[in-house]
């Protein structure tokens, strides 16, 4: 396992979702702080604010994606098109992965039902070598491939 990945799922295991253990893995790498990356990262999990659609550690690979390759200026079309290529790259291998990237998708699990939770510890998703676990760290890798 990488060093990435390692560090990837401390964040994981110390109790942040997955959109913030993988941004704040990779924003990392790219000089933002860990403390803000942890909040910008924080309403992504659960396919974001626990709504099933984009997986939160996707969410968290392309704001990576986007803090690297995105553009600051509204003309720079090169960048632009670059992070969207990037990003479309990056969710393309996912789906080969997972066949889809949304968390819903992914999991199998409606999180907006009270009933969600409870499936997905029955399931343990969330636990250590779980599906969750797995798709985060996957992602780190694929990502850092790309790069």
């Amino acid at each position: 396992m990488s060093i990435s990945n390692k560090a990837t799922l401390m964040f994981y295991e110390s109790g942040f979702v997955c959109s913030q253990a993988v941004f704040a893995t990779l924003g990392e790498q790219l000089g933002i702080e860990r403390k803000q990356a942890l909040k910008i990262a924080a309403g992504f999990g659960g396919g974001v604010a626990s709504q099933g659609s984009i997986c939160g550690a996707v969410s968290g690979a392309i704001m990576a994606i986007g803090l690297k390759h995105g553009h600051y200026e509204g003309s720079d079309e090169y960048a632009k098109n670059e992070t969207t290529f990037l990003a479309q790259e990056f969710i393309e291998k996912i789906k080969d992965k997972y066949g889809c990237y949304t968390c819903k998708g992914i999991t199998g699990i409606d999180f907006t039902m009270p009933e969600g939770r409870k499936l997905a510890k029955e399931k343990g998703i969330w636990e250590k070598n779980g599906l969750c676990f797995n798709v985060i760290k996957d992602t780190v890798e694929i990502v850092e491939e790309m790069w």
